[in-house]
């Protein structure tokens, strides 16, 4: 196997987000790496040096990953911002191919920050998302809960059902992506503007039931 890195981090930057989007950040990187043995992730802040080809390097990173992670909230697929939506598109097709050899690797491993599981991609399975809003305060301030230990085993027991999967077993991830088209900025927008559809039919046909007056 060749593997540069545990997991690949995805989000969005928004203002006021970033010391808890670091801490957090810590705590994958930690937890990854019991189970991989791969001491750093890729996050985009320190990972991709400037005056480099981003598209390239981000593709190359989510193809050395083990696991990638999408930082998910309402934003973070925006037609005037398509980079995340980019970066798990490429990761869905990833997933795709991994899943030709290993069914039921976990590839992808959402993180919800705000919004809801049913906002993913609908191609995206939704049983190992995981929300966090409820933790933003603990992580930020770099404090223990019983929340945030339980959201870390729930993490470690996801990489590490999945690592077992190829542990041991021979193949380039990287090689495996080599086939695999990278979308214009059109297809991009188009694709997130099927997933927004897609999300507002559900809502539509999902519509929160009103509690009666007794």
């Amino acid at each position: 196997m060749s593997f540069t890195y545990s997991s690949f981090i995805s989000y969005r930057r928004n203002n006021g987000d970033e010391k808890f989007v670091k801490n957090f950040t810590a705590i994958i990187e930690s937890e990854a790496q019991k189970v991989t043995n791969i001491a750093k992730v890729f996050f985009d802040e320190t990972s991709i040096k400037w005056g480099t080809d981003f598209d390239q390097k981000i593709y190359e990173g989510i193809a050395a990953s083990y696991f990638f992670i999408p930082f998910y909230h309402n934003s973070y697929l925006h037609v005037n911002n398509i980079w995340c939506a980019r970066e798990i598109h490429y990761a869905i097709e990833v997933e795709k191919k991994i899943r030709e050899i290993f069914k039921d690797y976990c590839f992808i491993l959402p993180i919800i920050y705000r919004g809801l599981p049913n906002a993913l991609p609908s191609c995206i399975g939704k049983k190992n998302a995981k929300e966090i809003r409820q933790l933003e305060a603990v992580i930020t301030s770099n404090k223990i809960s019983a929340g945030l230990i339980k959201f870390k085993q729930d993490i470690y027991d996801i990489f590490l059902e999945s690592f077992d999967l190829i542990n041991n077993n021979e193949f380039v991830l990287s090689d495996l992506c080599a086939s695999i088209v990278e979308p214009t900025d059109e297809e991009i927008r188009s694709w997130i503007n099927e997933q927004k559809g897609i999300q507002r039919k559900f809502e539509s046909e999902n519509l929160p039931i009103l509690k009666k007056n007794a």
